[in-house]
């Protein structure tokens, strides 16, 4: 029976706690993550539910890989906004706050000059609520059987 003896590994292998900033990705890596990213909440707007940051991490490239997600998550907010599209950043979500993305997200959109109000109040969830039903009515069969129509969002003025 073959065996490997720890000396065979560098003694920082083991025990070793990688933050996410840790992480190195190279340019051409952001692009396949973030088409990798698209593509995973595209197919999950057609389920039309939220998936968890965690089981979207999961799904993606380990748990490990957080920060990294966050990242490609803004920069699709950004892609989106820039083409008049609903951001699909809106179909992930915490799993602890009932179907609200992180703080981020909002910090982010502000920033975007999409949304203006406090992450944790009413605000949060009406804008919420309205870019996440306009993700699945653009890519879950524009809402077909809902019987709702989606209220228009104008662009902001400084995009």
């Amino acid at each position: 029976m073959n065996t490997i003896s720890a000396e065979y590994f560098p003694a920082r292998t083991f025990g070793v706690m990688w933050s996410v900033d840790d992480i190195p990705i190279a340019a051409a890596d952001d692009n396949a993550l973030k088409t990798r990213l698209r593509e995973e909440l595209l197919l999950q707007a057609q389920t039309r539910l939220p998936i968890t940051y965690a089981r979207l991490v999961e799904s993606m490239a380990g748990s490990e890989a957080t920060g990294v997600i966050r990242g490609a998550l803004e920069q699709l907010m950004d892609d989106d906004a820039d083409e008049g599209l609903p951001l699909l950043a809106a179909v992930a979500v915490k799993a602890l706050d009932p179907g609200l993305p992180a703080p981020w997200f909002f910090r982010k959109a502000e920033d975007m000059g999409l949304f203006a109000g406090d992450p944790a109040d009413l605000e949060a969830y009406a804008f919420h609520a309205t870019e996440f039903y306009r993700a699945i009515h653009r890519h879950a069969g524009n809402g077909q059987g809902s019987g709702t129509t989606l209220p228009p969002v104008l662009p902001p003025a400084d995009r």
